[in-house]
């Protein structure tokens, strides 16, 4: 393998080895094909290590932590100091590359001149056995911006993010989530932004999200019959991906209705109340979203806590 690959790509783990086999798979299929995948686990204890191993891929390394963080701020920052591309990329372990991602998304980087680019994404939503199995999905699109350019009140993806070297070290490391109101990922972009780091999003959705936050117990689930699904007809159908945009356009004109009909009207006056409320955060050098959370959570670091509890990670092994 070349010693300084196009793009190293990190991907932080902890005890999802069935899960984690279909991310790394997406990355082999990528059609960029200069690339180190970084696999860190959050002290696994299971075979993720095996899993990697399976692939017999020089492009892909294991490294396991000795100490479990419990969250993915340090298994990132451990990828990061291992990385030597010329540009970074991540994909949280539940999550899916189609395979023109890293092409796209190096060439948006280019042609733009941008520091950093992402992909809007299609996050898969939770729906029963019987619905996945007779393709009754549901996605919507995340990581839409009103503008071209990134604004600090939307949530993006760390799968999404590829960037320049450059600017993952003038940014620095993630910090840990217990020092952020926010997750650990939102808190790098907002840092970045602060930077002057010029962040464009890409003209075409590339990513596929499975997120474990929005599903319970899922870490303590041998495996996932959504990620088995959803890989399986990234591999084998061509226009997968345009059916899952037109269902997330659906629901999406459906979520607008509920405005334009007054279905939402609590919504909208709790977003009218939230804009100068984030307005001025953003002015006092804070995360738009670090008064809600503190509010709805608490101090610091409790908005990951409740994604433990949800999704079972607290039930494991960490802290």
């Amino acid at each position: 393998m070349p010693t300084s690959p196009l793009v190293s790509i990190v991907l932080a783990t902890y005890n999802r080895s069935a899960v984690l086999a279909h991310a790394i798979e997406s990355v082999r299929r990528s059609s960029c094909t200069d690339w180190e995948l970084i696999v860190v686990g959050d002290h696994c204890t299971d075979d993720s290590a095996a899993v990697v191993a399976k692939c017999a891929d020089a492009r892909i390394s294991f490294t396991n932590r000795a100490v479990n963080a419990g969250e993915q701020s340090a298994a990132n920052n451990d990828g990061l100091r291992r990385a030597h591309g010329r540009y970074v990329a991540y994909l949280n372990h539940d999550d899916l590359y189609f395979p023109d991602h890293l092409a796209s998304a190096i060439a948006w980087l280019e042609q733009s001149g941008a520091d950093f680019v992402w992909s809007p994404l299609l996050v898969a939503l939770p729906v029963s056995d019987g619905d996945l199995a007779a393709g009754r999905w549901r996605f919507r699109l995340s990581g839409v911006p009103l503008t071209d350019d990134y604004d600090p009140r939307l949530f993006v993806f760390a799968s999404a993010w590829v960037m320049t070297r450059a600017l993952a070290e003038r940014v620095g490391p993630w910090r840990p989530a217990r020092e952020t109101y926010v997750t650990s990922s939102q808190d790098w972009l907002f840092r970045a932004w602060r930077s002057g780091a010029r962040m464009r999003v890409m003209p075409g959705v590339s990513v596929l999200a499975v997120p474990a936050s929005d599903r319970r117990g899922s870490y303590l689930a041998a495996g996932s019959p959504e990620h088995d699904c959803y890989a399986r007809r990234m591999h084998d159908d061509p226009r997968f991906r345009d059916t899952a945009l037109a269902l997330a356009a659906i629901d999406g004109e459906r979520t607008s209705n509920r405005y334009r009909f007054g279905a939402s009207w609590a919504e909208g006056l709790r977003a009218l109340a939230f804009r100068p409320v984030a307005a001025a955060a953003i002015a006092l050098g804070h995360h738009p979203y670090a008064p809600l959370f503190a509010l709805r959570h608490g101090r610091r670091g409790n908005v990951v806590s409740a994604i433990r509890r949800k999704s079972g990670l607290d039930r494991l092994a960490g802290p």
